[in-house]
């Protein structure tokens, strides 16, 4: 029998660099590439993109917060600003708006995983304490309101794990005090997207209407004649009820004349005639005129994102533009407005300003991406609210307009991406968000 040679091994042997042994200097090559990655994850971020996290308390909670003018969210959110001096205006209504000149500072190792934090901690004042209360515990209100938007984004409960009854709970606890209760509940009533969320806010609705007690009987009609009014002065209700209701009460609604005559009286897309039409050319982009503001042709291309990029390098992300950076564009636009136009201002366009543009003709279809509005996003579009009700809630994500056909979506403000743009507007200054 023959006996099985044994399998030689390939020996590779490195050779010396300039008389350098490889034990050596392939320590000195391992330790360039961790140190290049260490680099690129706890210095590269804080050099690119240097700024702080707002961070916000204040005494009552519920403020709205500007940044040099520009309305960038709540105490509650977290906002980056960038690094240098800005004017932080920390607005609650009822109380004394407090302004501060903050010179905010930047972290250069470790931003990317330990970013820097900008803490401003406020006791409003007032010469209305009576009214203050009053204010403070709609801002109570306002916070459950809150508290129920964010859950809305998380969908319809299972049995394994529920939501809390965060607008009913606040209901019960600041209704007998809350001036502004009703357009706050208005306000939230857009994010009722989920049967619990329904249940919920029809159990804070009879808490309001009894002072944060149990409904009697002629309270509960009345509460249910508010309903209905609300329902007839919300077109798209019926259709918005279809959706959630089980399946023996929706075909009751689509079985009825209310039913019947608002999906014959939805809005018709029809372009509509653009007169007078005025357009004008800014910073390398063409804006057209649509009823009483301006709105950009196109999508901001990227060569003229890009060169907002290389004047403010603190803006720079991975892909795209985030919320806050096409805000912060439009600001910067604003001053280059020409001078007969200084009642003006540039910024993102409402939702219903991108929908009347769009159904003007003024935004060309097609172009394949997503574009950001000024908007707190809130599922149900058409329910109407105040502005102030809708900053009161707010939402942890901002609107998204699809440029192909006209759908709506929503991202996290501080999101970014390649697919996802923005075109701006110019209007009247304090005209919308």
């Amino acid at each position: 029998m023959q006996q099985k040679q044994p399998e030689t091994e390939d020996i590779v042997k490195l050779k010396p660099i300039m008389g350098i042994r490889p034990g050596v200097y392939l320590s000195v090559l391992y330790s360039i590439i961790l140190l290049v990655i260490l680099f690129f994850f706890l210095v590269f971020p804080g050099l690119k993109n240097p700024g702080s996290k707002l961070v916000v308390i204040t005494e009552p909670q519920g403020a709205a917060i500007r940044v040099d003018g520009v309305y960038m969210g709540t105490a509650k959110d977290k906002i980056f600003v960038s690094k240098g001096p800005h004017l932080l205006e920390v607005i609650l209504p009822g109380f004394e708006t407090e302004s501060i000149d903050a010179q905010i500072p930047g972290r250069t190792f470790g931003s990317l995983f330990f970013p820097r934090r900008y803490m401003v901690e406020i006791t409003f004042k007032t010469d209305d304490p009576s009214g203050a209360i009053a204010h403070a515990f709609a801002h109570a209100f306002a916070q459950a309101a809150a508290d129920f938007a964010a859950w809305s984004f998380a969908g319809e409960p299972t049995a394994t794990w529920q939501i809390p009854l965060s607008l009913s709970e606040g209901a019960y606890r600041t209704g007998a005090n809350n001036p502004s209760a009703a357009q706050i509940l208005t306000a939230a009533a857009r994010f009722t997207a989920t049967r619990a969320a329904l249940r919920d806010i029809v159990r804070a609705k009879m808490l309001l209407d009894n002072n944060g007690l149990s409904p009697s009987v002629a309270g509960i009609f009345g509460s249910v004649s508010d309903i209905l009014v609300f329902l007839s002065e919300n077109p798209g209700s019926a259709g918005w009820l279809t959706g959630l209701l089980p399946a023996e009460s929706t075909a009751m609604i689509k079985a009825s004349d209310w039913y019947k005559k608002e999906a014959a009286s939805l809005p018709n897309p029809a372009l509509q005639e653009r007169a007078g039409e005025r357009r004008l050319n800014l910073a390398g982009l063409s804006f057209t005129s649509v009823s009483n503001f301006m709105i950009c042709e196109s999508a901001v291309p990227q060569a003229v994102f890009e060169t907002f990029l290389n004047e403010n390098p603190e803006w720079r992300q991975e892909s795209g533009a985030s919320w806050f950076a096409a805000a912060e564009f439009c600001k910067k636009l604003t001053n280059r407005l020409p001078s007969s136009m200084a009642g003006m201002e540039v910024r993102l366009p409402t939702e219903a300003e991108w929908e009347y543009a769009a159904a003007a003709g003024a935004i060309k279809m097609g172009e394949g991406s997503w574009e950001w509005c000024a908007d707190p996003f809130a599922p149900l579009q058409f329910i109407k609210a105040s502005v102030e009700a809708v900053q009161a809630v707010g939402s942890p994500e901002r609107s998204l307009r699809s440029s192909v056909d006209s759908s709506r979506t929503s991202l996290p403000p501080d999101f970014s991406s390649p697919s996802v743009s923005f075109r701006p507007v110019i209007v009247e200054k304090d005209s919308g968000y």
